[in-house]
């Protein structure tokens, strides 16, 4: 029996509000000489730094300076340290840590990777509000962000992970490699940084230009627009678009947008060099909003910020900017309360005729009701920028979260559903959320769903299109095949990417000839892609794609190797290196994943299906029995664990794991295989119990019906067979296995 490698990328961004700008023409006003003291020795190749930009934008440099971005990352002292170092003390989780002074240096003694308590210097601070961490030095380059925060709001220590002790050796722990700065968080506070990973000796040599968020982090290096505003010949009337900035002023939203995306998306980073062209995909892969990270409707979850959720609204697909509702250079709001969105609405929608509520009151503010919010890191409030319609009735029937009871905690959703219907009749319009949440909970008929959000006339967000694709990966249906060859040829690079990354579940000889041109493709995420899909097939590639194929595989394993510092990074390269069948390397590199994070189950179960591949069954079965002790309800460890079983003869501790993944799945395979099990050991009666669960949930496998057809034809039973045979040759007309299975059952 065969098992898939299933893949999860977990890759975290760590800066808070939206970058953006509008660019004014400028003529060099101060010598070229005149630098910042904090980062003329830095300065190098084509970035000029933020004095140079300010001599000419003084507007947006003054604003700027108040902004967060400004505040990103400081070396400490009295003006740039927040958080309280006079000595004083946090007890929390059982952890003692004083924060004090000496020498004039800032200093916190707590739990250190020994797991008891040292003494470490803090090298520079890290953001501004509504927190502050700080950054200490360790061997080999890294820097760990401190677990100790400072409430800016109530000034006072905190700890993130509250209420929760951590084994000095957990991923989580703060000198682990999830509080690492080099590769989780510093692309993101400083100004064209490179990581500099040596995955051998797994150290950094990271390097920045500028300390903070700076002027060219968000317009793209300054040096060729200087030299251009500064030439004797320059003529401000007979501009060149953009004067020679990647991101200049007059932008439409999704351009805009790109700016702001690599810090403000969950992503992973495919290639750290400056942009120099306005081409997202070039550089990083945002995640789509699907489960877990976001709700089954597309609300944020996890830690995603902005990117996932704007380019799901209607105002983005309306070309609405990121530069409408803030001021790009300090970050704040250009306007207060129902006034930011009054700019472009209506005025009636503010009034008690619209929001039902009194008037000033929390439940009159749009926001409340439009962007509902969530708490991060204990005391950062943010708001879900996907700008929805609250939709209760959808959390009555499969339990999203929904505006209403996020103020109204103390009601239920049926009542926030009634109210609705009350006040804005019984019919809602439609939005993509109803077909998005039936394809991503894998109900019976989420094939259909999927498809539908995918069809070409179907007026959804790019973003929900690409989801779909995401989701069609884990929900086989052979209808789903139009779309991802359909989706191959999109001119959205990102629904092209999540097109290849759905097609490995499918018959190459179906996708194979749509997905070789993508080898050349003009996007850098979608050849990594494609060379991914192929690695496997390379042997079929066209003679004509061969040089394409290589300098692809070449940017793949660049890419993979960006991810290198991270446990799923590692997993990644696992995968590649077990479907190359390099399995000495693939063993190397899931191990290492496990080292980096223990509670990394699917580096777990992939290493124990690389295992079974190459007939080495007891560590295989280790692998699936440590992943049971760190999640014993974890359905695919279940699952693997009960095929594993059924490889070593091993059928009742099979038959026992079949029985436990079954409780909580909804995969036809589940309910096949069990089936299967209990017919070889003479159980047909939980058999027969077992097929018609499955069907229950998917009454479209094609898997579970011809197994419950031929289950009674064998006994004899063909009238009850005929039902089930019937749905197969519907489904399939020309399938001649189908209507020779249907003949022999069929009445005379």
């Amino acid at each position: 029996m065969q098992r898939r490698a299933i893949l999860f990328v977990i890759v975290l961004v760590a800066i808070t509000y939206s970058i953006l700008y509008s660019l004014q023409s400028c003529k060099q006003k101060q010598a070229d000489t005149e630098s910042s003291s904090d980062t003329a020795a830095m300065l190098s190749g084509d970035f000029v730094g933020d004095i140079k930009c300010g001599s000419c934008h003084e507007k947006e440099y003054a604003d700027w300076k108040t902004s967060d971005h400004f505040h990103a990352m400081m070396e400490p002292n009295d003006s740039t340290v927040s958080g309280n170092f006079n000595d004083v003390s946090l007890n929390a989780n059982g952890i003692t840590s004083r924060f004090f002074k000496k020498d004039g240096a800032y200093f916190l003694n707590t739990e250190g990777p020994s797991g008891k308590n040292e003494e470490f210097e803090i090298k520079y601070t890290f953001g501004i509000r509504p927190l502050q961490q700080y950054l200490v030095s360790f061997p080999k380059g890294k820097m760990q962000c401190t677990r100790q925060c400072w409430d800016v709001k109530n000034e006072k220590w905190f700890q993130q992970y509250p209420n929760e002790k951590l084994y000095h050796r957990d991923w989580l722990h703060w000198t682990g490699q999830a509080q690492n700065w080099n590769s989780m968080c510093a692309s993101c506070h400083s100004t064209n940084l490179r990581m500099n990973y040596d995955a051998v000796n797994d150290s950094f040599s990271t390097t920045w230009t500028i300390i903070n968020v700076s002027c060219e982090a968000c317009h793209g290096p300054g040096k060729k627009h200087v030299e251009y505003v500064s030439a004797k010949d320059y003529d401000s009337t007979k501009k060149v678009l953009g004067s020679y900035l990647v991101f200049a002023s007059e932008q439409s939203s999704k351009d805009q947008l790109t700016t702001c995306a690599p810090c403000h998306s969950r992503r992973m980073t495919v290639d750290e060099s400056p942009f120099k062209s306005l081409q997202l995909l070039d550089h990083y892969i945002p995640e789509t909003p699907h489960t877990p990270m976001y709700h089954a409707d597309g609300q944020f979850n996890d830690e995603v910020y902005e990117y996932g959720s704007f380019t799901q609204s209607r105002m983005y697909m309306h070309d609405v900017k990121c530069s409408n509702c803030h001021n790009p250079h300090s970050g704040k709001l250009v306007t207060t309360g129902n006034a930011l969105c009054l700019q472009c609405h209506e005025r009636k929608l503010d009034s008690p005729e619209h929001f039902f509520h009194p008037v000033n009151s929390e439940g009159a503010q749009c926001v409340n009701c439009h962007m509902p919010t969530k708490l991060y890191m204990v005391t950062d409030l943010r708001r879900d920028h996907s700008f929805r319609v609250p939709r209760p009735d959808q959390s009555v029937k499969y339990g999203t979260p929904n505006a209403c009871n996020n103020c109204h905690s103390d009601k239920s959703a049926k009542w926030a559903a009634d109210l609705i219907v009350k006040w804005f009749g019984p019919d809602r319009r439609y939005h993509f959320s109803d077909d998005l949440i039936p394809g991503a909970l894998g109900n019976a008929d989420a094939a259909m769903h999927l498809q539908k959000l995918c069809a070409p006339d179907t007026n959804v967000p790019v973003i929900a299109h690409a989801t779909a694709l995401h989701y069609m990966g884990f929900t086989y249906d052979e209808g789903n095949i139009a779309a991802i060859v359909q989706g191959m040829k999109h001119d959205d690079a990102q629904v092209r990417y999540e097109a290849l990354r759905a097609a490995r579940f499918y018959p190459a000889d179906q996708w194979m000839a749509s997905a070789e041109p993508l080898l050349q493709d003009p996007v850098k995420a979608v050849r990594i892609a494609a060379a991914d899909l192929l690695l496997e097939y390379q042997d079929s590639v066209g003679n004509n794609l061969l040089g394409a194929f290589n300098a692809s595989k070449n940017e793949l394993t660049s890419f993979l190797l960006l991810q290198a510092p991270f446990p799923t990074g590692r997993m990644m390269m696992g995968d590649v290196q077990s479907r190359l069948k390099n399995y000495t390397e693939a063993e190397h590199d899931y191990l290492k994943a496990i080292e980096m994070d223990s509670l990394l189950i699917p580096a777990r179960v992939n290493l124990s299906t690389m295992y079974d591949i190459i007939g080495q069954k007891e560590k295989a079965l280790n692998q699936l029995l440590a992943a049971q002790k760190i999640e014993p309800d974890n359905e695919q460890v279940m699952y693997y664990l009960a095929l594993v079983y059924v490889e070593m003869n091993e059928m009742n501790k099979a038959a026992d794991a079949f029985a436990k993944a079954s409780t909580v799945s909804r995969n036809p395979r589940v309910f096949y295989n069990y089936g299967l099990l209990l017919e070889q050991l003479k159980r047909d009666a939980e058999a027969e119990k077992v097929y018609k669960k499955g069907l229950s949930i998917n009454p479209e496998s094609r898997d579970l019906n011809y197994v419950m057809a031929i289950f009674y034809y064998k006994r004899n039973r063909s009238a009850e067979a005929v039902p089930y045979a019937m749905k197969l040759l519907q489904q399939s007309p020309q399938d001649p296995n189908y209507r020779q299975l249907y003949d022999a059952l069929k009445p005379n």
